[in-house]
């Protein structure tokens, strides 16, 4: 195997990684930011947003990715 095969089992792997904690991420919050309509009206300030993205954050970080 080369340097690409070694870069698609990463992408593939960072794939679930941001999966699951998205999944993760939408459990502790109650936001989902796939559906967008829907988390504006129970969020009209913004609030879970933040927060959704500081749980992802903090997942992501978990497992060893830099989250900017």
């Amino acid at each position: 195997g080369g340097p690409m095969q070694v870069s698609v089992a990463f992408a593939e792997q960072q794939a679930k990684d941001r999966y699951e904690c998205h999944a993760w991420a939408v459990q502790q919050t109650g936001y989902d930011p796939t559906k967008p309509r829907e988390g504006d009206l129970a969020d009209p300030a913004g609030q879970k947003r933040v927060e959704y993205q500081r749980a992802m954050g903090a997942c992501l970080d978990g497992r060893g990715y830099t989250v900017k």
